[in-house]
């Protein structure tokens, strides 16, 4: 441990050091040039030592950087060119130095050759070395488009994927995993496994690396994935060590599924998404995953426009929900309404999801045509004679949400009809004969069904 130690504190000279070669053998360089653009004797003396100076220093810092390399901070494949660039560049400035001790012995070409291989090499180096500490998208990131496509700089595009159906989206595959790979994976895939974690494959990255696993499902404060990425930048052990960190929202999401059990099998229907991640989630994979009444997602045809005339004969009121929408919200226009009337209804009995039969007298067992539109989502029954009889041909409408038995004549025998109408989530009961009693039991069968009705704290 005490030479580790050692020898990561030497390597952090590297930095340091780094720029010494750089501003000898330039400077050496540059004084050779000006001295023969002048057409003098060249002062030798000046160049030699600045070539040795520039050897030495070069020498030093390829064997900080060998030392820095091997603390294990920066991936192998992204360190061999800039590490075994660094000892060619110390060779050629030894080299560089022999020759030009007196370069009246050498060959034009030799020395001008000599004096470009050191260029080159420095230039890139410190292309190398740039992009290992700021990324490889450094030096280009801001350049103008022309440039940044001549020498294949980063596109504008994403990296994580947008998603387009909440239906479809797995949260570790598709949500997870895409932070991870755009993040985490250079340092941490099939080829190489730094501290012995594999994020590439999902089995590999749920056992853990060498210190077990670094996630703990529902706890985020022992989990060591979060607890790396939410560390200081100037923290030694803050992941990723180099590139972009990870955003806030990209820490969320993290955070979101590790407390909700880190399940890398789980779809996103099966998880709750609190309002807060909602905007997280369309921010960063543009899904919208707001909970939608049912007549938003349904996709149907246009209704028949003499289908829609028949209706409209018949004393109905009849609207769309939209130009995008081709679902119908109908109205009966009257007070008298037959069984006849209301049958033909049944034409168009998909495209229905509004109905409002409100002051009509409609009778209970009519209620059975009405039991017949699958996308019924909203209906209206306030005012009219319907009793606890008529509620039960409404429990098989599997989407209806808003339910208004205002001034009706049902009782409490209709509660637990009104229990069971899967998504109802808002019912009128003011001017019933339901209790008190009633009302609470409903209210409390269902936290997202809201009961109205003149009684005290409903």
């Amino acid at each position: 441990m005490i030479v580790l130690d050692i020898t990561t504190f030497i390597g952090r000279f590297h930095p340091l050091i780094v720029h010494l070669p750089i501003g000898f053998l330039l400077l050496a360089i540059l004084i050779e040039w000006y001295q023969g653009s002048k057409a003098k004797k060249k002062n030798n003396s000046f160049i030699r030592v600045g070539w040795l100076l520039g050897a030495l220093s070069a020498i030093a810092a390829a064997i900080c950087g060998w030392l820095l390399a091997a603390s294990g901070n920066y991936p192998e494949a992204d360190i061999f060119w800039h590490r075994w660039l660094g000892i060619g560049l110390a060779i050629v400035a030894i080299a560089g130095w022999w020759l030009k001790r007196d370069s009246s012995k050498i060959s034009k070409l030799a020395n001008n050759a000599i004096t470009l291989l050191v260029v080159s090499l420095l230039l890139i180096e410190g292309h190398l070395g740039g992009n290992l500490t700021h990324g490889a998208d450094y030096l280009l990131a801001y350049a103008p488009k022309p440039i940044q496509k001549l020498f294949g700089g980063p596109e504008d595009k994403s990296t994580l994927p947008q998603l387009e159906s909440k239906d479809s989206v797995l949260v570790y595959d598709h949500m997870v995993y895409a932070i991870l790979e755009a993040k985490c994976l250079s340092c941490h895939n099939d080829n190489e496994q730094r501290g012995g974690l594999n994020m590439q494959q999902k089995t590999l990255f749920a056992e853990g690396g060498e210190n077990g696993p670094v996630v703990l499902a529902g706890n985020t404060v022992e989990s060591e994935l979060f607890r790396r990425v939410t560390l200081s930048q100037k923290n030694e052990k803050y992941m990723p060590p180099k590139g972009e960190p990870l955003t806030y929202d990209e820490i969320k999401i993290l955070e979101w599924w590790i407390n909700n059990g880190a399940d890398i099998e789980k779809s996103l229907n099966e998880h709750d998404i609190p309002v807060p991640m909602q905007q997280v989630i369309l921010r960063l994979y543009g899904l919208d995953t707001q909970p939608k009444a049912w007549y938003e997602s349904v996709n149907l045809p246009p209704a028949d426009s003499l289908q829609i005339e028949t209706l409209e004969k018949a004393g109905f009121r009849v609207k769309t929900l939209g130009q995008e929408n081709s679902l119908l919200d109908i109205k009966y226009s009257g007070k008298n309404i037959t069984l006849a009337q209301l049958q033909q209804l049944s034409i168009l009995k998909e495209h229905i999801t509004w109905l409002s039969l409100a002051n009509t007298n409609i009778e209970n067992d009519w209620l059975a045509v009405v039991g017949e539109f699958s996308n019924l989502t909203r209906l209206q029954l306030e005012k009219t004679n319907i009793t606890d009889q008529g509620i039960t041909h409404l429990t098989q409408l599997g989407h209806l949400e808003s339910l208004n038995l205002y001034g009706t004549n049902i009782t409490d025998t209709a509660i637990d009809l009104l229990k069971d109408i899967p998504e109802l989530k808002r019912v009128y009961l003011w001017g019933t004969k339901v209790s008190s009693e009633g009302a609470s039991s409903l209210a409390e069968s269902n936290t997202e069904l809201e009961v109205i009705g003149g009684i005290s704290g409903l």
